[in-house]
Protein backbone atom coordinates (compact mmCIF):
# COMPACT_ATOMS: atom_id res chain seq x y z
CA UNK A 1 0.00 0.00 0.00
CA UNK A 2 3.28 2.29 0.32
CA UNK A 3 3.07 2.71 -3.46
CA UNK A 4 -0.41 4.83 -3.15
CA UNK A 5 1.42 7.32 -0.28
CA UNK A 6 3.94 7.82 -3.40
CA UNK A 7 0.95 9.16 -5.96
CA UNK A 8 -0.99 11.28 -2.99
CA UNK A 9 -0.11 14.63 -4.94
CA UNK A 10 2.65 16.62 -7.41
CA UNK A 11 5.31 17.70 -5.70
CA UNK A 12 6.30 20.82 -4.75
CA UNK A 13 9.37 20.73 -7.34
CA UNK A 14 6.48 20.45 -10.13
CA UNK A 15 7.49 16.64 -10.84
CA UNK A 16 4.54 14.52 -12.48
CA UNK A 17 2.41 12.88 -10.07
CA UNK A 18 2.97 9.31 -12.24
CA UNK A 19 6.25 7.92 -13.63
CA UNK A 20 4.48 8.03 -16.83
CA UNK A 21 1.28 9.36 -18.28
CA UNK A 22 -1.69 7.25 -17.34
CA UNK A 23 -4.82 7.17 -19.74
CA UNK A 24 -7.73 6.62 -18.87
CA UNK A 25 -11.35 5.70 -20.60
CA UNK A 26 -14.47 6.83 -19.09
CA UNK A 27 -17.38 5.07 -20.59
CA UNK A 28 -20.37 6.47 -19.12
CA UNK A 29 -23.94 7.65 -20.33
CA UNK A 30 -24.66 10.13 -17.72
CA UNK A 31 -23.38 13.08 -18.31
CA UNK A 32 -23.01 14.57 -15.16
CA UNK A 33 -21.19 12.01 -14.02
CA UNK A 34 -19.51 11.31 -16.72
CA UNK A 35 -18.06 15.08 -16.72
CA UNK A 36 -17.41 15.12 -12.81
CA UNK A 37 -15.47 11.64 -13.21
CA UNK A 38 -13.84 13.70 -16.11
CA UNK A 39 -12.97 16.44 -14.22
CA UNK A 40 -11.58 14.92 -11.22
CA UNK A 41 -9.15 12.63 -12.83
CA UNK A 42 -7.59 15.22 -14.86
CA UNK A 43 -6.96 16.96 -12.02
CA UNK A 44 -5.13 14.14 -10.53
CA UNK A 45 -3.07 13.95 -13.39
CA UNK A 46 -4.57 11.35 -15.70
CA UNK A 47 -4.97 12.03 -19.42
CA UNK A 48 -8.92 10.94 -20.11
CA UNK A 49 -10.96 10.22 -22.95
CA UNK A 50 -14.86 9.85 -22.59
CA UNK A 51 -17.50 7.93 -24.37
CA UNK A 52 -20.96 7.63 -23.89
CA UNK A 53 -21.78 4.10 -25.37
CA UNK A 54 -19.71 1.04 -26.36
CA UNK A 55 -19.88 1.99 -29.74
CA UNK A 56 -17.99 5.19 -28.94
CA UNK A 57 -15.97 3.38 -26.87
CA UNK A 58 -14.74 0.99 -29.22
CA UNK A 59 -14.33 3.73 -31.91
CA UNK A 60 -11.61 6.02 -29.26
CA UNK A 61 -10.14 2.38 -28.94
CA UNK A 62 -9.49 1.96 -32.44
CA UNK A 63 -8.10 5.63 -32.92
CA UNK A 64 -5.58 5.50 -30.13
CA UNK A 65 -4.82 2.22 -30.96
CA UNK A 66 -5.48 0.55 -27.97
CA UNK A 67 -3.00 3.00 -26.12
CA UNK A 68 -5.12 3.18 -23.41
CA UNK A 69 -3.42 2.28 -19.63
CA UNK A 70 -6.94 1.56 -18.43
CA UNK A 71 -11.24 1.42 -19.40
CA UNK A 72 -13.53 2.53 -16.68
CA UNK A 73 -16.75 1.74 -17.67
CA UNK A 74 -20.39 1.70 -15.94
CA UNK A 75 -22.38 -1.60 -16.85
CA UNK A 76 -25.95 -0.22 -18.11
CA UNK A 77 -26.02 2.14 -21.13
CA UNK A 78 -28.26 2.50 -24.26
CA UNK A 79 -27.81 0.61 -27.05
CA UNK A 80 -27.22 -2.86 -27.98
CA UNK A 81 -24.54 -3.47 -25.70
CA UNK A 82 -23.53 -3.45 -22.40
CA UNK A 83 -20.69 -2.15 -19.78
CA UNK A 84 -20.24 -6.25 -19.92
CA UNK A 85 -19.76 -6.67 -23.38
CA UNK A 86 -17.68 -3.89 -23.50
CA UNK A 87 -15.12 -5.39 -20.87
CA UNK A 88 -15.14 -8.75 -22.67
CA UNK A 89 -14.36 -7.09 -26.27
CA UNK A 90 -11.57 -4.77 -24.61
CA UNK A 91 -9.80 -8.01 -22.91
CA UNK A 92 -10.57 -10.18 -26.07
CA UNK A 93 -8.46 -7.81 -28.46
CA UNK A 94 -6.48 -5.57 -26.08
CA UNK A 95 -5.51 -7.82 -22.89
CA UNK A 96 -3.26 -5.54 -21.66
CA UNK A 97 -5.85 -2.78 -20.68
CA UNK A 98 -6.85 -2.95 -17.52
CA UNK A 99 -10.40 -2.26 -16.60
CA UNK A 100 -12.57 -1.06 -13.74
CA UNK A 101 -16.46 -1.64 -13.77
CA UNK A 102 -18.94 0.37 -11.85
CA UNK A 103 -22.51 -0.20 -11.67
CA UNK A 104 -25.90 1.00 -9.22
CA UNK A 105 -28.02 -1.36 -10.46
CA UNK A 106 -26.50 -4.63 -9.74
CA UNK A 107 -27.18 -4.04 -5.78
CA UNK A 108 -23.93 -6.83 -4.82
CA UNK A 109 -24.21 -9.32 -6.96
CA UNK A 110 -21.29 -10.90 -9.03
CA UNK A 111 -20.21 -9.79 -12.37
CA UNK A 112 -20.88 -12.63 -14.87
CA UNK A 113 -18.91 -15.80 -14.21
CA UNK A 114 -16.11 -15.11 -17.59
CA UNK A 115 -15.65 -11.27 -15.95
CA UNK A 116 -15.03 -12.03 -12.18
CA UNK A 117 -11.31 -11.67 -12.68
CA UNK A 118 -11.55 -8.25 -13.14
CA UNK A 119 -12.52 -7.58 -9.40
CA UNK A 120 -15.56 -6.59 -7.71
CA UNK A 121 -17.63 -3.90 -9.37
CA UNK A 122 -17.25 -0.39 -7.92
CA UNK A 123 -21.03 0.37 -6.63
CA UNK A 124 -22.34 3.74 -7.33
CA UNK A 125 -22.16 6.00 -5.96
CA UNK A 126 -18.61 5.97 -5.05
CA UNK A 127 -16.07 8.49 -3.75
CA UNK A 128 -14.06 10.08 -6.24
CA UNK A 129 -10.95 9.81 -4.17
CA UNK A 130 -11.97 5.98 -3.67
CA UNK A 131 -12.15 5.91 -7.36
CA UNK A 132 -8.76 7.26 -7.75
CA UNK A 133 -7.21 4.74 -5.63
CA UNK A 134 -8.88 2.13 -7.39
CA UNK A 135 -7.88 3.48 -10.58
CA UNK A 136 -4.04 3.07 -9.61
CA UNK A 137 -4.13 0.09 -7.51
CA UNK A 138 -5.64 -1.30 -11.37
CA UNK A 139 -2.80 -0.07 -13.17
CA UNK A 140 0.12 0.09 -10.59
CA UNK A 141 -0.53 -3.00 -8.95
CA UNK A 142 0.73 -3.60 -5.50
CA UNK A 143 2.42 -6.81 -6.81
CA UNK A 144 4.24 -5.03 -9.25
CA UNK A 145 7.16 -2.74 -8.27
CA UNK A 146 6.88 0.97 -9.59
CA UNK A 147 10.25 2.54 -10.64
CA UNK A 148 9.50 6.28 -10.11
CA UNK A 149 12.70 6.95 -11.68
CA UNK A 150 11.92 5.76 -15.40
CA UNK A 151 11.63 8.16 -17.99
Amino acid sequence: MKHKEQFTTAAPTGRPRFPRPVIILVVEDEALVSMNVCEFLVDQEFTVFAAQDVEEALGVLHQLDGRIDLVFTDVNMPGAQDGFDLVREVSRRWPEIRILVTSAGLNGQEPPADLRHFGPILAKPYRLDVLALKIIDAIFPPSEPIDLLAT
